[in-house]
Protein backbone atom coordinates (compact mmCIF):
# COMPACT_ATOMS: atom_id res chain seq x y z
CA UNK A 1 0.00 0.00 0.00
CA UNK A 2 2.87 2.48 0.53
CA UNK A 3 4.11 1.61 -2.76
CA UNK A 4 1.27 2.69 -4.51
CA UNK A 5 0.71 6.03 -2.08
CA UNK A 6 4.41 7.18 -2.84
CA UNK A 7 4.03 6.40 -6.86
CA UNK A 8 0.37 8.57 -6.55
CA UNK A 9 2.68 11.31 -5.28
CA UNK A 10 4.98 11.24 -7.54
CA UNK A 11 2.93 10.83 -10.68
CA UNK A 12 0.98 14.37 -8.84
CA UNK A 13 4.34 15.63 -8.66
CA UNK A 14 5.53 15.40 -12.03
CA UNK A 15 2.15 16.12 -13.72
CA UNK A 16 1.83 19.49 -11.82
CA UNK A 17 5.35 20.45 -12.50
CA UNK A 18 4.41 19.68 -16.15
CA UNK A 19 1.51 21.65 -16.28
CA UNK A 20 3.47 24.71 -14.64
CA UNK A 21 6.22 24.66 -16.89
CA UNK A 22 3.58 24.10 -20.04
CA UNK A 23 1.65 27.11 -19.07
CA UNK A 24 2.06 30.46 -21.22
CA UNK A 25 4.82 33.44 -18.84
CA UNK A 26 2.52 35.62 -17.67
CA UNK A 27 3.66 39.48 -17.24
CA UNK A 28 3.44 40.53 -13.74
CA UNK A 29 5.07 43.90 -14.35
CA UNK A 30 2.84 47.16 -13.39
CA UNK A 31 1.41 49.84 -15.61
CA UNK A 32 3.70 52.51 -16.06
CA UNK A 33 2.82 55.75 -18.30
CA UNK A 34 4.38 57.56 -20.70
CA UNK A 35 3.65 61.10 -19.86
CA UNK A 36 3.97 64.09 -22.44
CA UNK A 37 6.92 63.11 -24.47
CA UNK A 38 7.61 65.53 -26.53
CA UNK A 39 8.76 65.96 -30.55
CA UNK A 40 12.43 67.26 -30.61
CA UNK A 41 11.76 71.25 -30.44
CA UNK A 42 8.40 70.60 -28.50
CA UNK A 43 6.36 71.04 -31.82
CA UNK A 44 4.22 68.44 -30.53
CA UNK A 45 3.62 66.12 -27.86
CA UNK A 46 1.84 62.34 -27.01
CA UNK A 47 0.63 60.87 -23.48
CA UNK A 48 0.37 57.06 -23.24
CA UNK A 49 -2.36 56.48 -20.44
CA UNK A 50 -1.48 52.55 -19.28
CA UNK A 51 -4.56 52.22 -17.45
CA UNK A 52 -7.04 55.10 -18.41
CA UNK A 53 -8.98 56.08 -15.12
CA UNK A 54 -7.44 53.27 -13.47
CA UNK A 55 -9.32 50.94 -15.37
CA UNK A 56 -7.20 47.47 -16.21
CA UNK A 57 -7.19 46.87 -19.89
CA UNK A 58 -8.00 50.40 -20.94
CA UNK A 59 -5.20 52.55 -22.57
CA UNK A 60 -5.71 55.84 -24.37
CA UNK A 61 -2.90 57.77 -26.68
CA UNK A 62 -3.21 61.50 -26.93
CA UNK A 63 -1.38 63.62 -29.59
CA UNK A 64 -1.30 66.98 -30.17
CA UNK A 65 0.16 69.69 -32.37
CA UNK A 66 1.16 72.41 -30.27
CA UNK A 67 3.20 74.85 -32.81
CA UNK A 68 1.46 76.51 -36.58
CA UNK A 69 4.66 75.40 -38.19
CA UNK A 70 2.63 73.66 -41.19
CA UNK A 71 3.34 69.92 -40.21
CA UNK A 72 1.29 67.10 -38.11
CA UNK A 73 2.39 65.32 -35.35
CA UNK A 74 2.53 61.81 -34.69
CA UNK A 75 2.86 58.65 -32.27
CA UNK A 76 3.34 55.25 -33.14
CA UNK A 77 2.81 52.89 -29.96
CA UNK A 78 4.51 49.07 -30.37
CA UNK A 79 3.78 46.65 -28.16
CA UNK A 80 6.44 43.61 -27.46
CA UNK A 81 3.89 41.29 -28.12
CA UNK A 82 3.70 42.63 -32.06
CA UNK A 83 0.86 45.00 -31.69
CA UNK A 84 1.02 48.66 -33.14
CA UNK A 85 -1.34 51.47 -32.08
CA UNK A 86 -1.21 55.30 -33.57
CA UNK A 87 -3.09 58.45 -34.25
CA UNK A 88 -2.22 61.80 -35.93
CA UNK A 89 -3.12 65.47 -35.13
CA UNK A 90 -2.66 67.06 -38.05
CA UNK A 91 -2.86 71.09 -37.31
CA UNK A 92 -2.55 73.16 -34.03
CA UNK A 93 -6.10 73.73 -33.69
CA UNK A 94 -5.94 73.45 -30.10
CA UNK A 95 -7.49 70.11 -30.45
CA UNK A 96 -5.33 66.84 -29.55
CA UNK A 97 -6.15 63.52 -31.12
CA UNK A 98 -6.66 60.17 -29.33
CA UNK A 99 -8.01 56.77 -29.61
CA UNK A 100 -8.81 54.11 -26.51
CA UNK A 101 -9.36 50.36 -26.16
CA UNK A 102 -7.74 47.37 -24.88
CA UNK A 103 -5.03 47.94 -27.02
CA UNK A 104 -2.21 46.23 -25.72
CA UNK A 105 -1.61 43.22 -23.34
CA UNK A 106 -1.35 44.10 -19.56
CA UNK A 107 1.82 44.10 -18.25
CA UNK A 108 4.09 44.54 -20.87
CA UNK A 109 5.68 46.80 -21.92
CA UNK A 110 5.80 49.63 -25.50
CA UNK A 111 7.61 52.04 -26.84
CA UNK A 112 6.00 55.25 -28.04
CA UNK A 113 7.22 57.01 -30.76
CA UNK A 114 6.64 60.54 -31.11
CA UNK A 115 7.32 62.64 -34.21
CA UNK A 116 6.18 65.89 -36.64
CA UNK A 117 5.37 65.24 -40.50
CA UNK A 118 4.50 66.61 -43.26
CA UNK A 119 3.42 64.72 -46.56
CA UNK A 120 5.85 61.50 -46.22
CA UNK A 121 8.85 63.50 -44.46
CA UNK A 122 9.19 62.35 -40.53
CA UNK A 123 11.42 64.40 -38.54
CA UNK A 124 11.87 65.75 -34.62
CA UNK A 125 11.71 61.87 -33.40
CA UNK A 126 11.36 61.07 -29.45
CA UNK A 127 10.67 57.74 -27.93
CA UNK A 128 9.51 56.83 -24.30
CA UNK A 129 8.87 53.08 -22.66
CA UNK A 130 5.96 52.55 -20.80
CA UNK A 131 4.14 49.02 -19.64
CA UNK A 132 0.51 48.60 -20.69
Amino acid sequence: MRWWWRSSLLVFAVAATISVVGAPAQATVPPKNVGWLYTEGGGGAAFFDADLAGHAGWEKITVCDNVANRMGVGVHVYGDLGQEAGVVDPSSDGHCASIEGNLFPDGYGVDVHVFEYKGDLNTNYNDGRGVA
